[in-house]
């Protein structure tokens, strides 16, 4: 008989960051869970297209058993199997399900199981409400890295929404050992190599350079420059842009980006991503509060303790570190600093 973990989906900021987060632990740690009230937090709840996306690829990888696993179910089994290292493997995630939604669950899930696998996927690359892949493959990427999930991702095609129909695929390999993660104070020395990237598909090339030059004046008025800006016209399935901000150092992983939208100007799209970006930066912070989300949870799993110093909480990041701990004895902690930011403190299980 099977004896499921019960997870309440709606705890939390009751959206898909507890659906990622326990399919992702529910692999590695070899737990069957049964989740419902799923995405109760929701205006609508119920799995959504990405989220059943990403439910069926887990499945598939890794031999799962998956029960209502259907686009609008409140409430779903996984019960896990073993990841088989079978590459190369093509998915189509339909229309624009986020693909680096994806990838936030499968890449760690994959590795920390000690398995390999090089996917193919189809689907949004830079879409609302959801990473660009830029961001993946450029902040988050070397993150895990460090902490010794290794990954690679490469995008040959854009996709965005409405149509999706981006090209990615990405090679995951085993971690040897998940490392803990201190960052607590960025070094000082040399200006940041601060990096923007910014795309347009199907769409005039000067988007992107109004993207890239609005980024560039509003990170100066808050005493920021960028080292390299790059700067692309593309093929896609269908119009669209974004843009990403990233510095990547030894002591700290920042980044931010945007997506252009009808009837938002480039110049808008540019401001925003280099705004959040100045927010995150001009702290003390070393990670800055998406890649906390991402990355904080899986330290559960690592033998000693991590600390990570980020400009604010996000209720994604609070959400995923309770539905983590509820897989393991590892607790974390959270103090709001006088200086402002906070620091995230994780303490592993007790041996």
């Amino acid at each position: 008989m099977v004896t499921f973990l019960e997870i309440d989906g709606s705890f939390g900021e009751g959206g898909g960051q507890t659906i990622r987060t326990a399919t992702a632990f529910s692999i590695i740690l070899n737990r069957p869970i049964h989740v419902t009230n799923v995405r109760g937090g929701r205006k609508i709840p119920g799995l959504r297209p990405q989220h059943a996306a990403t439910l069926r690829i887990l499945r598939d990888v890794c031999g799962a058993t998956l029960e209502g696993g259907e686009i609008g179910s409140t409430e779903f089994s996984f019960v896990p199997g073993f990841v088989e290292n079978i590459s190369p493997v093509s998915l189509d995630l339909g229309t624009a399900g986020s693909i680096s939604l994806v990838l936030q669950a499968l890449v760690p899930a994959i590795s920390l199981s000690k398995g390999s696998l090089e996917l193919n996927l189809t689907g949004g690359t830079d879409v609302p409400w959801s990473p660009t892949c830029d961001y993946i493959g450029g902040v988050l990427g070397p993150c895990l890295r460090r902490v010794g999930i290794p990954f690679r991702l490469r995008v040959p095609r854009r996709g965005y929404y409405p149509k999706g129909g981006g090209k990615a695929s990405v090679e995951i390999e085993a971690c040897d050992e998940l490392r803990p993660l201190v960052l607590t104070s960025r070094a000082n020395g040399e200006s940041p190599p601060i990096a923007i990237v910014s795309r347009a598909g199907m769409l005039p090339r000067h988007v992107a350079e109004r993207q890239a030059s609005s980024a560039m004046t509003t990170l100066t008025k808050y005493g920021l420059e960028a080292k390299t800006t790059s700067v692309y016209s593309e093929e896609s399935s269908s119009p669209g842009s974004s843009i990403m901000i990233g510095c990547v150092t030894d002591s700290s992983y920042i980044g931010s980006d945007a997506i252009g939208e009808r009837n938002k100007p480039a110049e808008r799209v540019g401001a925003e991503a280099a705004l959040n970006f100045a927010k995150a930066y001009n702290t003390s912070a070393c990670v800055d509060p998406n890649l906390a989300d991402m990355v904080a949870p899986l330290l559960l799993l690592s033998p000693g303790p991590s600390r990570l110093l980020t400009s604010w909480i996000t209720n994604h990041l609070q959400t995923g570190l309770k539905v983590a701990e509820l897989f393991v004895d590892a607790r974390s902690e959270i103090t709001t600093l006088q200086s402002g930011g906070a620091m995230i403190s994780i303490n592993p299980a007790a041996k």
